[in-house]
């Protein structure tokens, strides 16, 4: 089965196509806007694609310039044979804003993204005009079962390879992301189960989840923060954590606001690890003060 990655009816007319740091990139780009400030670079999480902001995206291009993009080895995005590393990641954003002719931009990552938005921060602080983290990076060092296993290589992608006997079972996998998804509306979960579906079956995609997960992992559980680095950090920080997040807990939010000089946090009853598609309303109402 082809992996298919359909763009959103809303979202075709801004897809464009763009080789950054020597990769072909899938993005979304509104377009240049009227002065109002910085434009907005929305960066996704381990094993998602551009698609997460969909309803955030229009929101925001009221407000200026938004760029949505598909990480390296991720959705429609190239998927090169190397590491998936955050340097990796963090200079391909930076070659991006800088092929798009962004001098600076709003930095807004959730989960693994938000661990790349600061690896952006700390290395080439003159792009971020701010940063928006939602809902990561972790700073604890336990694992689950199930990410101990991923470690092991074959043994991860073989729990991996296992929901393609059911696309029930594959959806299912999605539940802890969210605090409720079966509130969720019916086109969102309909799309979810499409696009669950095309990850399971993208032996590219797989390949790059895999080489992500294990190199953050060597590098500090999944790019984990230090308080000395995050102390030195001087670009303005909102925090944004979902209250029902399953995945990295809300502890883990105020963890990050006590070590980033500055920063704002803001949790979102109700809302799991993907603020951006259980409430993008108030995320981009956070986003925008």
């Amino acid at each position: 089965m082809k992996p298919k990655f359909t763009v959103p009816d809303h979202l075709k007319p801004y897809q464009r196509r763009v080789t950054a740091n020597g990769v072909g990139l899938h993005l979304y780009d509104s377009g240049a806007a009227p002065s109002q400030g910085p434009p907005f670079l929305l960066i996704h999480g381990l094993g998602d694609e551009a698609d997460s902001w969909q309803k955030v995206f229009p929101l925001l291009a009221g407000r200026g310039r938004v760029v949505a993009l598909d990480l390296p080895g991720f959705g429609r995005s190239d998927h090169p044979k190397r590491a998936y590393t955050l340097n990796f990641f963090a200079d391909t954003v930076a070659a991006l804003l800088e092929q798009l002719k962004i001098p600076q931009a709003v930095l807004v990552g959730n989960s693994m993204g938000a661990a790349v938005a600061l690896r952006v921060a700390t290395r080439r602080a003159d792009l971020a005009a701010r940063l928006v983290l939602v809902d990561g990076p972790p700073v604890r060092s336990k694992l689950g079962k199930v990410q101990m296993m991923f470690l092991i290589p074959g043994q991860g992608e073989k729990i991996y390879n296992s929901f393609r006997s059911s696309q029930d079972a594959a959806y299912e996998s999605l539940r802890p992301y969210y605090g409720n998804l079966d509130a969720l509306p019916p086109e969102d979960r309909q799309f979810l189960r499409e696009r669950v579906w095309d990850r399971v079956w993208s032996d590219d995609q797989r390949r790059a989840y895999f080489s992500t997960f294990r190199w953050m992992a060597l590098e500090g559980l999944l790019g984990r923060p230090s308080p000395a680095r995050l102390g030195q950090l001087t670009t303005p920080t909102l925090i944004v954590w979902g209250e029902q997040d399953f995945v990295i807990p809300v502890e883990a939010g105020r963890t990050l606001a006590g070590w980033i000089p500055g920063a704002k946090l803001h949790i979102i009853p109700g809302c799991g690890h993907l603020p951006q598609q259980e409430k993008p309303l108030e995320l981009v109402r956070l986003i925008l003060q």
